[in-house]
């Protein structure tokens, strides 16, 4: 499994290698993971899972919302650190979501 840097998954999108991922973990770090699943597995609104490394936590965080889905087992530090950082790659997430449901996101 491929681990992006923040920096090299911008350069991967822009060269169109992302959109060639059809689901799956999209960014990983050496606490987390993102992932978007592709239909027919998921429905809904634009949201992604966030998957602990070396625990078992898990969240779901709607994109557009930036709303927590359920229970957690992340500490609250980490649920900010994980908002914050989706707030920030927001294009990147939503693009790669698009890519897989087939739907554009409201401007």
């Amino acid at each position: 499994m491929k681990s992006y840097l923040k920096s090299e998954l911008v350069a991967i999108l822009l060269y169109g290698i992302l959109a060639k991922v059809r689901s799956g973990t999209i960014v990983e770090n050496s606490k987390w993971k993102i992932k978007v699943y592709s239909p027919p597995r998921e429905h809904g609104a634009p949201h992604v899972h966030v998957i602990s490394k070396g625990s078992k936590a898990e969240l779901k965080v709607f994109l557009e919302t930036l709303e927590i889905s359920g229970k957690t087992n992340f500490s609250k530090k980490a649920v900010k650190e994980i908002v914050k950082y989706i707030h920030q790659n927001y294009d990147v997430l939503m693009d790669q979501w698009e890519a897989l449901h087939g739907k554009k996101k409201k401007t």
